[in-house]
């Protein structure tokens, strides 16, 4: 027989998880299974000599200049055996199939750093992550989204590279070992998932290339960052990937892929039926609106002065809208967006008058 009285109490109040960028250094210098650290003294030990190991310190020692709340502590490494082949070509190509032998036992990581920096290895690591990212039509055959981005230095004042998913700093010869794509890396990627801009940064413990305007106005041109002093103020420019694309507006365009497909996932997965009907259609869609209502939150998408809201639009499609071939399938029509990046202040032109007197 049931009781008269029941009481039921839930807490709804669980942590909410913190968002890291996913970053993983790969060392050549020998072969150790993918393991997380997050004690620098640790890696220290497990990587005695290795070049990985000044990466890691480069990566979380950026307590003094950086201006985020808080630093790097967590981060991925992996071995490989040194790259074989006739030369660089060949050896750069043993690289990258050495990762796509990891992604298949480890593909749980987003950013990549390697400890090699030649010509030939940058090109094949720029080229390879571009290729992470499936189209369309592969998402649509059934291929997994696990798309990568690629963060290297180069010694190479005239090295093209114009793939997309891959950003560069350049850093003398001598300095190579400062590791300075680590050092931005570690400066700016705890702001993650919050959009900042990546220039008029100041990684700690890299040294400004002996480079003339000439030379700094070459790597502009091929969308290489550097580390550059005007008027006395040093910091790093202009934030770009290898495309001349914003490394903020690249990574938030990967966060919104990203999160969205969470959101989406939840909402199929925490109801015990979404029907398809309108009221389905518009369950669906919240999560998109969550989605874009974060970035909004973490200044990817700009906001409208005046209401405050995300700058986005979203068509949601009716049950009207379905062919009978969908409705069979089960498959809701598409659901389009559009939203404005917000975007950054990179240069700044004042203009004024100084006079004896003010006019009426």
């Amino acid at each position: 027989m049931p009781k008269d009285v029941v009481v039921v109490v839930n807490i709804d109040a669980k942590p909410s998880g913190t968002e890291n960028l996913d970053i993983l250094l790969l060392s050549t210098e020998g072969a150790k299974d993918v393991a997380v650290y997050r004690d620098l003294d640790v890696i220290k030990e497990a990587f005695t000599g290795k070049k990985v190991a000044a990466m890691a310190e480069a990566l979380f020692e950026q307590g003094k200049t950086t201006l985020a709340d808080t630093l790097i502590r967590k981060v991925k490494i992996a071995g490989i055996a040194p790259p074989t082949g006739q030369d660089d070509g060949e050896k750069a190509e043993a690289l990258i199939t050495a990762i796509e032998t990891l992604r298949q036992t480890d593909d749980d990581w987003y950013m990549l750093l390697t400890d090699q920096d030649g010509d030939d290895y940058v090109k094949a690591l720029c080229a390879w992550a571009e290729g992470t990212e499936p189209t369309e039509a592969e998402l649509g055959a059934g291929e997994e989204d696990h798309r990568k981005f690629y963060f290297g230095q180069t010694d190479n004042l005239s090295l093209a590279v114009k793939n997309r998913r891959c950003a560069l700093i350049y850093t003398d010869t001598e300095n190579l070992d400062e590791e300075a794509d680590a050092a931005y890396l570690g400066n700016v990627g705890p702001f993650y998932p919050q959009s900042v801009t990546w220039k008029f940064k100041v990684p700690q413990g890299i040294t400004m290339p002996a480079i003339t305007s000439a030379q700094r106005e070459a790597l502009e041109e091929a969308n290489v960052n550097f580390l550059t002093e005007e008027y006395k103020k040093q910091y790093v420019k202009n934030g770009v990937c290898c495309d001349g694309e914003f490394i903020d507006n690249q990574l938030g365009a990967d966060y919104i892929a990203s999160y969205m497909r969470e959101e989406l996932y939840a909402v199929l997965l925490e109801n015990a039926k979404v029907p398809y009907t309108d009221a389905g259609f518009a369950l669906v869609a919240g999560a998109v609106f969550a989605t874009l209502n974060r970035a909004t939150d973490l200044g990817i998408i700009a906001r409208d002065p005046e209401s405050d809201a995300g700058v986005f639009s979203v068509v949601v499609p009716k049950r009207a809208d379905a062919t009978d071939e969908e409705a069979r399938a089960r498959q809701m029509p598409d659901i389009t967006w559009e939203a404005l990046l917000e975007g950054a202040v990179h240069r700044v032109k004042v203009v004024g008058t100084l006079r004896a007197t003010l006019t009426a």
